[in-house]
């Protein structure tokens, strides 16, 4: 059997696969400022009409702040890995299908919060949180992955690490869900709460449980 393989299947390294997910990411949150335009305004009246489009600003935050810390918890996580299969590779694709989506939802969400009706801005909202919602189900296949076939860790790490880590996912994936019904009734509210998942994921970028031995963050 050659070096790197198992007989679960073969294992590899993870150089490529970050690269790829730090490159998606990066056009991602460049292609949010596009968002960001001079709106309409008469001649004196600037300050006003850039006054008037706050939650486009909120909308750029919200998404920003969320690709940011998904880019803060993948280096974490890929960090945590010696090898990578070919489902975690999968998994890692789903992840980013769902970051690809989210300039999308942004320009919505900000575009009906400003001009749109109350009906629209409802929608708008719940469109962001089920996009929310794909972007952070993955994680939990991915820890899952990890802790069945833990030979792809890091020395020190085992299935029990996966598994605690994989149940960090859930409060994501059910704040956003929650959120989702919440806009019905106050749209900018929701995405505060956005914006605040983003926040929880951000402080925890490390995980709930310490790894044992070196953090490859700290070498």
């Amino acid at each position: 059997m050659s070096e790197g393989s198992v007989p679960n299947g073969t294992l590899t390294g993870t150089a490529r696969v970050e690269a790829f997910s730090d490159g998606v990411m990066a056009i991602v949150i460049t292609l949010l400022v596009l968002n960001l335009q001079v709106p309409e305004h008469e001649p004196g009246h600037l300050l006003r009409a850039l006054g008037h489009i706050w939650p486009v600003y909120l909308a750029y935050l919200a998404s920003f702040t969320t690709i940011g810390v998904v880019w803060m918890n993948h280096h974490t996580f890929f960090g945590r890995l010696r090898r990578i299969d070919h489902v975690l590779r999968w998994w890692n694709l789903m992840l980013l299908l769902g970051v690809s989506l989210v300039p999308f939802p942004t320009i919505v969400v900000a575009d009906n919060l400003v001009h749109g009706s109350r009906r629209d801005a409802q929608v708008a909202v719940a469109l962001y949180g089920i996009v929310g919602v794909a972007m952070t189900l993955p994680w939990a296949p991915m820890w899952r992955q990890l802790e069945k076939r833990p030979e792809m860790l890091v020395p020190g790490l085992g299935p029990d690490y996966a598994r605690r880590e994989r149940w960090r996912a859930w409060p994501g994936i059910l704040v956003y869900t929650v959120t989702i019904g919440i806009g019905f009734l106050s749209p900018v509210t929701a995405l505060v709460l956005y914006l605040l998942v983003s926040t929880f994921y951000g402080i925890s970028t490390k995980g709930w449980s310490s790894p044992t031995g070196t953090d490859p963050d700290e070498e």
